[in-house]
């Protein structure tokens, strides 16, 4: 019987398994391996085999080191075959040339890493030395220009990795996406799916890919194919102070991956306390993109009722990242606004709104879909309304639990898809028990992604009631349930406020269903905090499937056209080299 050597080197031992099956592996997979005739074996003693026959390398704490690299180089080089199998997952993976490349570079920034942990294991962690923070003040080099400067475009040189590729604009060179937010610990929602799909739209839009720089493991960025790189902070804890702390202590670790990888640009989703990244490219002249999503120190003033802590010197290391970005992306007019502001030139700013991906957001195939709803409980007769979020202060939650009895006892066929959970989650399941229409409503509670994605496929119309502003502020969000809603096809109601009635633009209202109906309309708008009108819009799209479909189509050819996230990454490309952006803007301009 043919076998093969199994050497673990971190246990300097050889043994020997059945190469029975091994020539069918192609990728990963899940096998048990137990060598036999186990014994003591030299590293060069394993140099030689590595010329003569096919290996597995053991690796028992996980990445390859040096060595295991070295010895798998060593194999492929003689033409042989070699495997990495982690005995604790009872996963075998067939290395190739390519694997080992990513391999070696991943070893490389853990090492980056450890050396910064290093220099840092005598520091204190919590709110030690706050004198000193209390008197920080952002260093910017060279002086950056007046509001009142002269900026009509980018400088075309920093520019220069963005090129014409056919119909498409493409960066030259590789990517690097940064999102450093170590207190999220995000596993869903909004903000993660933002992320990850939008980290997938900038990797097919550059031409050697993309890495994405995360403080916490974001699994869906590894199912999309994307490497990622998980940077912890320093310490967990993240008060107002030690915000600032770990956001200085970030410097050196980005400072090594930027020189390391020399990317051709750096998109960054702006975290608070932490400027880090900006600095590194300003220094090493790295194109810099600062995505912007709303003011978290706005937030505390307006929903917390107070000022944060050591809000001065967050404001300033915000403004600081602001002032060194090259282009600076928002995701609505208000947060545009928010910027100018402070200072900066409203001429580097693009509104450019959340979106969606078409590949995981679609229309199921009508045989698919009838199954999924009668998985779910739900009859071919039944109109299914759907909500997808967070349930959060600003999304109209408590319109949307005084809503949901009243719609099921108008029309008994009605029933609902709830997704999702939240703070204010509460307030739906106690009215959904209070009213007694428990059968009509499913609820899924928080899923993965994908899950939630297929599961949406299900709903025949969609319901976005966000009904107010945020505090004295406008509303500044972009919900990107708004945008996955648009993906399916299907009737939306949604509360007539700032970018949500933009979006959903041309459409019906209320007083339409008398009159004459436009033939482009994607939407039934209503006003914000109408239970009255989230209760009729959504009957009168129960009783018409027709106009429900016909919205949903209009909808679903927006999403395509202005709203899917390759379209969002071109907006961006375009901005900056001083195009017309497209997307949401050239949305703006059709009607």
């Amino acid at each position: 019987m043919a076998q093969i050597d199994y050497i673990s080197l971190e246990k300097g031992t050889l043994g020997r398994i059945s190469a029975d099956g091994f020539d069918r592996f192609s990728e990963r997979h899940y096998v048990s391996l137990t060598p036999d005739d186990v014994k003591p074996v030299t590293l060069d003693c394993v140099r030689s085999r590595a010329i003569q026959a096919d290996l597995v390398l053991s690796l028992e704490n996980g990445l390859p080191a040096a060595g295991e690299l070295e010895i798998a180089g060593m194999t492929l080089g003689a033409g042989r075959r070699v495997y990495f199998h982690w005995p604790h997952e009872n996963a075998l993976e067939v290395v190739t040339e390519e694997r080992l490349a990513s391999f070696s570079l991943h070893r490389k920034v853990v090492n980056v890493y450890w050396r910064w942990r290093a220099l840092r294991k005598g520091l204190q962690q919590g709110r030690r030395d706050r004198k000193m923070l209390r008197s920080y003040k952002p260093v910017v080099e060279p002086p950056l220009p007046t509001p009142q400067a002269e900026r009509v475009t980018p400088v075309p040189s920093k520019m220069a990795f963005l090129g014409d590729h056919g119909d498409r604009i493409v960066a030259a060179g590789r990517g690097l996406y940064i999102r450093l937010d170590y207190w999220a610990k995000l596993k869903g929602g909004g903000s993660y799916g933002h992320t990850c799909y939008q980290a997938k739209a900038l990797d097919s839009a550059s031409t050697d890919g993309l890495i994405a720089v995360t403080a916490s493991e974001f699994a869906l960025l590894k199912d999309l194919g994307i490497h990622q790189i998980v940077v912890p902070a320093r310490s967990e804890y993240a008060d107002e102070f030690t915000l600032v702390e770990n956001g200085g202590a970030y410097q050196p670790v980005i400072d090594g991956l930027l020189a390391l990888y020399k990317p051709a640009y750096v998109f960054e989703r702006l975290v608070l306390g932490n400027s880090s990244v900006a600095r590194a490219c300003k220094r090493l002249g790295i194109p810099y993109i600062a995505e912007f999503n709303g003011s978290e120190l706005t937030m505390s003033r307006e929903f917390g009722g107070r000022e944060m802590n050591n809000a001065e010197n967050l404001q300033a290391i915000e403004t600081e990242s602001f002032q060194l970005a090259d282009v600076i992306s928002v995701v609505s007019e208000p947060v545009k606004d928010e910027v100018v502001a402070l200072g900066i030139p409203a001429d580097k700013i693009l509104i450019n709104p959340n979106g969606v991906d078409l590949e995981a957001y679609h229309p199921l195939p009508d045989k698919d879909r009838a199954a999924l709803r009668a998985e779910l409980g739900f009859g071919p007769d039944d109109t299914v309304l759907g909500f997808c979020g967070t349930f959060g202060g600003w999304h109209g939650i408590e319109v949307l639990a005084e809503a949901m009895p009243r719609i099921a006892q108008a029309r008994p066929n009605a029933k609902f898809l709830l997704i999702g959970g939240g703070n204010f989650k509460h307030i739906v399941s106690e009215k959904i028990a209070e009213t007694g229409i428990e059968e009509s409503v499913v609820d899924a509670g928080m899923v993965a992604q994908q899950d939630a994605a297929r599961l949406l496929a299900a709903c025949d119309i969609f319901l976005s009631p966000h009904s107010r502003n945020m505090g004295s502020k406008p509303f500044f969000g972009s919900p990107t349930k708004l945008f996955e809603y648009m993906a399916y096809g299907a009737g939306i109601v949604c509360s007539d406020l700032v970018q949500l009635g933009e979006v959903m633009r041309p459409a019906l209202m209320l007083s339409d269903q008398r009159g004459e109906r436009r033939p482009d309309a994607r939407s039934v708008l209503i006003r914000p905090a109408s239970v009255d009108d989230l209760v009729d819009a959504s009957v009168w799209l129960i009783d018409e499937p027709a106009l429900r479909a016909q919205l949903g189509a209009n909808a679903l050819k927006a999403a395509r056209d202005y709203y899917s996230w390759d379209v969002h990454v071109q907006a961006l490309w375009a901005f900056a080299l001083g195009r017309e952006p497209g997307g949401y803007n050239k949305d703006r301009t059709n009607q």
